[in-house]
């Protein structure tokens, strides 16, 4: 039996450094975590063919983590596998339109008429999905638009870890995420806690990242989403919270659970 294994395809902001990407993993190199903005590029250099994707989960829709949407359904027409073998989950709000925009951006009705459609999944804050080989569950985030923050089981492995995307410091995230080994957490606004009178596009600092993975008892914890000028700092003040290992994930690392 193979292990769950989680390989980051990039970890760095919205804008992210030159010669990285904003934040993208693959899990078990068949299903995608949001898509940065070179997903197709970023896999095929890890030796990962983008057609082996079988599930994208969306953990919400703002630009830098659905950019590269339309390259990997491109990608899919390109090597003939059809659209409908990829299930696109994510937020209820926003993943049909997204989905819709991207094969209206690619002219499907033009150049690929005969065409299937992604199969997407929509989920609200608090619904669970299943799959033969896993399953997810859900809670919601705090963000300007609707987020999904996941926990995700591998049914093959019995082993389990959580993933919050962008977000703000957010309580109802700690009993879905509780006693998980791993903790994927986003610290965009570099060592410290967020101000929430100074945090408009509401998102978290390495402190109350900290926090949450202290409340909930998990494992470990993987701060991600900013530039590599704020990393180090970010994990040396996460870990003067949260009292077990913690790090900042390089592009193209796997970690096994």
């Amino acid at each position: 039996m193979n292990p769950t294994k989680i390989m980051f395809l990039g970890t760095s902001s919205a804008l992210p450094d030159a010669g990285g990407d904003t934040v993208s993993f693959l899990i078990n190199d068949r299903y995608l975590v949001d898509t940065g903005w070179a997903a197709v590029g970023n896999m095929r250099k890890l030796e990962v063919d983008p057609a082996q994707i079988e599930y994208l989960l969306f953990t919400h829709l703002h630009h830098d983590h659905y950019l590269s949407l339309p390259s990997l359904l491109f990608y899919f027409l390109s090597v003939r596998k059809p659209l409908k073998d990829l299930k696109i989950i994510g937020p209820a709000d926003d993943v049909e339109r997204v989905v819709k925009l991207a094969m209206n951006f690619l002219q499907t009705d033009n150049f690929y008429p005969d065409c299937s459609f992604p199969t997407v999944i929509p989920l609200t804050p608090g619904d669970s999905y299943e799959d033969e080989n896993f399953n997810v569950a859900t809670s919601s985030t705090k963000h300007p638009v609707q987020g999904l923050c996941y926990r995700f089981k591998d049914k093959q492995t019995g082993k389990f870890f959580s993933f919050t995307g962008d977000t703000a410091y957010h309580p109802p995230i700690i009993d879905l995420i509780k006693g998980s080994p791993l903790l994927i957490h986003e610290a965009s606004m570099g060592p410290i806690a967020a101000n929430p009178s100074d945090n408009a596009y509401l998102h978290s600092g390495a402190i109350d990242a900290a926090e949450i993975a202290k409340a909930a008892d998990v494992g470990k914890l993987l701060l991600v989403h900013g530039s590599k000028s704020i990393s180090e700092a970010s994990v040396e003040a996460a870990r003067k919270i949260f009292l077990k290992p913690v790090e900042w994930p390089k592009d193209g690392q796997a970690y096994i659970l």
